[in-house]
């Protein structure tokens, strides 16, 4: 009898679990399927009947973002600045993590506490100080600016996630590198790096997919219409045919898609990149 009831509880229990996950996926993938069907409309046909079908399907709007607004210079854009951001965050990110987990020295934890820390002050307070210094240095309307906010930006998160991997690390793996007569670059590439992957996909997908979805900095260091990022553009440059509601759904469902396609396809790495660090 008590195992039929249990039974009973653990099956209401799955189903209420999974009516609330089935809730939240149809209330987050909505937006992505509102802005794919009326992107492929006209403006009367979308006035018409705004929470309609389209009637016909018309792709006209992703022929204008091509032919009127060059959508792959501004795709381009996008993918070179995230690009860059990311080998150069990498860059700064990885060797330092490696240290605070691995390598002890003179006050490993107060260097290390002192960078956490800074995660906690909002970034608009450094908007007025990054500006006059990239105005100084000549980069403003320049994509290395946006490369350099984020990715300098980005690296006490960064680290944070590393260190709480690469402590999982064996030291005998290391110590092992280093009777070999490995220096620390080389152990760091062919040791640390290979053994880190899960852990730099995982941020390497949130630094990406934030990055892409980013509006505040481009907006505040690049002013031409052709140095814009995507999500930018869809902002100011598309505002300017803001009655054109299908033409901007259309602009956005494009903007919308390289994260959510690499949030599907790599989620496992996101799931083994957070917990691999708490197992030894």
């Amino acid at each position: 009898m008590s195992f039929a009831m249990a039974n009973r509880r653990s099956l209401t229990a799955n189903i209420v679990i999974y009516t609330v996950l089935i809730a939240i996926a149809v209330i987050d993938f909505y937006p992505i399927v509102y802005m794919g069907m009326n992107s492929s409309r006209t403006a009367v046909d979308f006035f018409r009947n705004p929470g309609g079908f389209p009637a016909p399907w018309n792709f006209d709007n992703f022929k204008a973002l091509y032919f009127r607004f060059d959508v792959f210079r501004l795709f381009g854009n996008t993918l070179l600045a995230v690009a860059a951001s990311f080998l150069l965050t990498l860059a700064l990110s990885v060797p330092a993590a490696f240290a605070f987990a691995k390598i002890s020295f003179r006050y490993r934890s107060a260097l290390y506490l002192l960078v956490i820390a800074t995660m906690t002050i909002p970034g608009i307070t450094f908007v007025v100080p990054n500006f006059l210094l990239m105005s100084r240095l000549g980069l403003v309307d320049r994509l290395e600016s946006v490369i350099l906010m984020w990715a300098v930006t980005s690296v006490p998160s960064n680290i944070f996630l590393l260190v709480s991997l690469m402590r999982g690390i064996p030291n005998e793996i290391l110590e092992a590198a280093k009777m070999d007569g490995s220096s620390y670059v080389r152990t760091l590439l062919r040791v640390v790096i290979p053994l880190s992957v899960p852990g730099i996909v995982t941020l390497g997908i949130f630094n990406v997919t934030g990055w892409w979805n980013d509006l505040f900095t481009p907006l505040i260091f690049l002013q031409s219409d052709e140095l814009k990022t995507m999500t930018v553009a869809v902002a100011t440059i598309l505002k300017r045919f803001d009655t054109d509601y299908p033409l901007l759904l259309a602009g956005l469902f494009m903007t919308s898609i390289p994260p959510t396609v690499i949030y599907i396809f790599l989620q496992g790495y996101i799931r083994k990149g957070l917990v691999i660090g708490s197992v030894k």
